[in-house]
């Protein structure tokens, strides 16, 4: 089942990977020095009750005029309901612990419950990279700044930035990468939310990422659920396939149990 892409899909899921720069909102303070483009993009999501589990594949390519041998810094944006659901103790506990907008690393308490509530893996080839910081943001408190793009703003979601640094050679030319977790679904009176939003930066000029061969998400539900994509019905035992268009945010609701 494929869903055609349109502007009202409001997709927004919380796992955005996007590499930092000059040009990347809330990154003045992380300006790399090597910089790549994701070159395709596939994404498996399976929706339960109360979270997602979201895998996804990666294909990198550096961006013309990069260095040959520089670091990479890579942010995976992990959207977060700003209210958790009652009993989800690791999940306040990760927003409650930082301020807004301030990096941490992820150690102790904090890396306990990131652990407990999203358990992020990323791995570059056959190397596990681990997360070094986490940012959390609250996207509506930079609704002046002109680097904050609106597709940010989401009523009752946060952002948490897994900041992660990948010395030379990981992403160097044409690297695969491999990426793993948990999200939390925001309750709402219309059913469980899960929320998606595609990033894509430094892409070479007259390229897309139309293609679903190479940009997608495959949506399904757990077994005995059945979701709503941009107010289409999709029933238990379902999946639907969906378009990654940069800032075209996907909204997927667990109307059924």
């Amino acid at each position: 089942m494929c869903f055609p892409a349109r502007p009202r899909l409001f997709l927004y899921v919380s796992m955005i990977l996007s590499v930092l720069s000059a040009h990347a909102p809330l990154a003045a303070n992380s300006a790399p020095t090597h910089k790549v483009y994701i070159s395709s993009e596939e994404l498996a999501v399976t929706v339960g009750a109360d979270a997602a589990t979201v895998e996804g594949q990666f294909q990198f390519k550096s961006a013309r005029g990069s260095g040959a041998k520089s670091s990479t810094f890579v942010a995976i944006p992990v959207w977060i309901p700003f209210k958790a659901a009652q009993g989800n103790t690791s999940l306040v506990s990760m927003v409650k612990v930082q301020d807004n907008n301030s990096f941490h690393k992820l150690e102790g308490p904090l890396l306990k419950a990131w652990d407990e509530t999203i358990g992020l893996k990323f791995t570059v080839g056959n190397q596990e990279v681990p997360v070094g910081m986490l940012r959390i943001v609250r996207p509506w408190s930079f609704t002046k700044s002109e680097g904050t793009p609106k597709a940010w703003l989401h009523d009752g979601w946060i952002l948490a930035l897994a900041m992660i640094y990948c010395p030379p050679p990981l992403m160097q030319g044409s690297s695969e990468a491999r990426l793993r977790y948990r999200q939390p679904l925001r309750k709402t009176r219309g059913g469980a939310e899960f929320l998606y939003l595609p990033q894509f930066y430094y892409q070479p000029e007259g390229t897309t990422t139309t293609d679903l061969e190479k940009f997608a998400m495959k949506v399904q539900a757990q077994q005995g659920l059945s979701l709503s994509i941009g107010g289409a019905l999709l029933p238990a035992g379902q999946s639907a396939t969906l378009p990654l268009i940069h800032h075209q945010a996907i909204k997927v609701l667990v109307t059924a149990p």
